[in-house]
């Protein structure tokens, strides 16, 4: 069990559903639980969740995103369900970590459902070492590589997207994605590391991507999160027939 989570932290377990025909608008499937104990080879044995008084019973296998309200605060990671068990009239879901453990500032916990196309590239090499040391790098434009993949959520972190291409996890990416403000339209160029690259489970012809956006100015940062607030306020609004 990772130091910053201890026995007794709430955890909220948000499923994880990288299917696009899934409606951007409906909010995702949140299960809340608490860590009961340590579990063998780095693991953690929390309760299993409840809503409305009946016990909802996690598969193995099943991943979610889960966020653990420690001493610490906010600190966040994605978890895969490697077994369930029952002792002494108690039912227990045990939990791996599939992600590092980041602490969560709160106005980039948020997340704003939502599809649309993006490009992406893999950095390595020279160009990589120069970003690291916070050197200026300028790559032939004309010899980069970028891939089409589908945005699947934003936040302030970093993006959830799928494509055709398996990646290497750890990697780093510059991505290319829109961010609108009022009647403009920004194109954010950014670089990433990839926390996670793996075979969709719906559908084995595209690979599911997380990124943590690496190297971000606050103003970048504070931009993306005053769009997805925008976005959430006139969802809404249309909702509530406002808009």
């Amino acid at each position: 069990m990772d130091s910053k989570i201890s026995i007794g932290d709430k955890i909220d377990l948000e499923k994880i559903d990288t299917r696009l025909s899934v409606d951007p608008d409906k909010r995702p499937e949140i299960y809340g639980s608490q860590v009961l104990d340590e579990a063998p080879n780095d693991r953690i044995y929390a309760s299993m969740p409840v809503r409305g008084g009946t016990i909802v019973p996690l598969n193995v296998g099943q991943k979610f995103k889960a966020t653990f309200y420690s001493n610490g605060g906010l600190q966040r990671c994605e978890v895969v369900v490697t077994g369930r068990y029952k002792r002494d009239g108690f039912f227990l879901v045990e939990l791996e970590q599939t992600t590092v453990l980041q602490k969560v500032q709160r106005r980039e916990f948020f997340r704003l459902e939502k599809r649309t196309p993006i490009k992406y590239r893999v950095i390595d090499g020279e160009e990589l070492e120069m970003i690291r040391k916070g050197n200026a790098y300028f790559p032939d434009e004309t010899g980069l590589v970028w891939k089409d993949a589908i945005m699947i959520d934003l936040s302030g972190g970093g993006i959830r997207f799928v494509s055709a291409h398996p990646e290497q996890k750890g990697s780093f990416v510059e991505v290319q994605f829109d961010i609108q403000k009022e009647e403009e339209v920004e194109i954010v160029y950014t670089y990433a590391e990839l926390l996670r690259s793996e075979r969709n489970t719906n559908n084995n012809t595209i690979y599911d991507h997380r990124i943590m956006f690496w190297k971000m100015d606050n103003g970048m940062r504070e931009k993306i999160i005053h769009y997805i607030f925008s976005e959430q306020r006139k969802r809404r609004s249309q909702q509530l027939g406002l808009d």
